[in-house]
C-alpha cells in the first residue's frame, strides 16, 4: 500500500487473512500532523506481524515534501519501533543516487524507473532501465534493489520519443519482466487499475497506467504477461557500433533554438555498455549540466544511439552551445551551474567531444 490512513491500515491485516506478503506504506508529505497518524499506524501495523517491509514516504524528496533530514528521522522513527521488520522508502533511482545517506540508511533500496517519463523510446526503455539498475546495484553496498515502480501508460501524451498506446504499454511490461526474471530483480507493477482521478494531476496519460481498465477488465494484449511469455535479451550489448577503431561521438539532431525537443547523438567505436555521454548546454554565457545535476550522465543504447533531454529548467531552450564529451562509465562529471567555462578535467577523461553553437 502507498499509505495508513484513510482505510489503507487495514490493508496489511486483510491480506495477512489471505496468507500474502505485506509491503506497507506510510505516505508522507509536508503535513507533519498527518505523517504522525501514517507513522503511527504503519508501526503499529508491523508490531502486530502484519508487514514484511515498510516504505516510509514515496518520492518525498523528488517532489519536495521532506528534506533529506527529515526524511532520515522518519526512517529511523520506524527502526526503533520496530526493529526486526526491513524498513525502506520508495524514489526515483537518480534522486536516490544523490542521496547516499538514504541509502545508506534503508535495508533494501526501493527504486522507481520510469523511462516513460524521461522521453525513452519504448525499444530503448528496458536497455535504460538495465543500465541504471546496474548502477544503483553498484552503489547499493550489497543491498537489494528492488524496481518498486514502473510502468507504461495505455494512452495520453507523447514525452520525447516515449509513446503512450496499449500496444507500447503491452510490450514494455512484457520486455521488462523478462529482463526482471532474467536478471532475478523482484519488482512492482504501476499499477493495477486505471484510475480517472490521476488525470488531473499528471496530464491524460495519469489515467491510462493499470493493467486492467477500470472497470476491471483487463487489457487485451495483458494476457500474454500472465501466459509466462517472456521476450530475448534486448537490454544487453554485445557488439560495439563500427567495430574497432578510435572513439566517435556525434550529433544525429540539434533541436532549433527555442525548441523543446530532445537532443540526439551517436557514438562509434566505444561498448556501449562501458560508457556514457556528460551534456552540458550554455545559456547566456554561463554552463549547466543536463539533464540535471541528479543525473549527469545520459545512458547509451546498444546501437550506440543516445537522447538527453536539454530543457529540464529555466530557459534552457534558449542555449547557443550544447556541447557532448563521451566519457567512461564509471567517471562522474563535475557540475556546471552557471560557470563562464567547463572543467579542464572534462577533456582529459573524455575519449571524445562535440560542441554545436545554435543561433535564434
Amino acid at each position: 500500500s502507498f499509505g495508513s490512513t484513510h482505510g489503507l491500515e487495514e490493508t496489511a491485516r486483510i491480506a495477512r487473512e489471505f496468507n500474502h506478503k505485506v509491503a506497507a506504506g506510510a505516505w508522507l508529505s509536508s503535513d507533519l500532523s498527518a505523517n504522525a497518524l501514517e507513522m503511527q499506524n504503519l508501526i503499529a501495523a508491523a508490531q502486530n506481524g502484519q508487514v514484511d517491509i515498510a516504505i516510509v514516504g514515496s518520492e518525498v524528496l523528488l517532489v519536495g515534501y521532506l528534506t533529506e533530514g527529515q526524511l532520515l528521522d522518519y526512517i529511523n522513527q520506524f527502526k526503533n519501533a520496530v526493529p526486526g521488520v526491513p524498513v525502506t522508502t520508495a524514489e526515483v533511482y537518480s534522486v536516490l543516487l544523490s542521496h547516499p545517506a538514504v541509502m545508506s540508511a534503508c535495508d533494501l533500496i526501493f527504486a522507481n524507473y520510469y523511462p516513460y517519463w524521461e522521453g525513452i523510446d519504448v525499444n530503448n526503455a528496458v536497455a535504460h532501465i538495465h543500465a541504471q539498475h546496474q548502477e544503483m546495484v553498484a552503489k547499493a553496498g550489497g543491498k537489494e534493489v528492488v524496481v518498486s515502480e514502473t510502468g507504461w501508460p495505455s494512452a495520453g501524451d507523447q514525452i520525447g520519443e516515449a509513446v503512450p498506446s496499449l500496444e507500447n504499454s503491452c510490450f514494455f511490461l512484457l520486455n521488462f519482466i523478462s529482463w526482471a526474471r532474467a536478471e532475478e530483480v523482484s519488482y512492482f507493477i504501476f499499477e493495477a487499475f486505471d484510475e480517472s482521478w490521476k488525470a488531473l494531476y499528471e496530464g491524460p496519460q495519469g489515467a491510462h497506467w493499470g493493467m486492467w481498465y477500470k472497470d476491471g477488465n483487463l487489457k487485451e494484449c495483458m494476457e500474454d504477461i500472465f501466459k509466462g511469455i517472456t521476450i530475448e535479451d534486448n537490454w544487453t550489448c554485445r557488439e560495439m557500433p563500427g567495430g574497432l577503431g578510435t572513439p566517435e561521438i556525434e550529433f544525429t539532431y540539434v533541436p532549433p533554438y527555442g525548441s523543446f525537443d530532445n537532443l540526439q547523438g551517436q557514438v562509434w567505436h566505444v561498448p556501449p555498455a562501458d560508457y556514457k555521454v556528460a551534456v552540458y548546454i550554455r545559456v547566456g554565457t554561463g554552463w549547466w549540466t543536463k539533464p540535471s545535476f541528479a543525473s549527469p550522465l545520459t545512458d547509451i543504447y546498444c546501437q550506440g544511439n543516445w537522447i538527453c533531454d536539454i530543457t529540464t529548467g529555466g530557459i534552457d531552450e534558449q542555449a547557443n552551445t550544447i556541447a557532448a564529451f563521451l566519457v567512461p562509465k564509471d567517471y562522474y562529471p563535475p557540475p556546471a551551474g552557471g560557470a563562464s567555462t567547463l572543467p579542464a578535467e572534462l577533456t582529459d577523461n573524455a575519449v571524445a567531444y562535440v560542441e554545436v553553437t545554435r543561433l535564434p
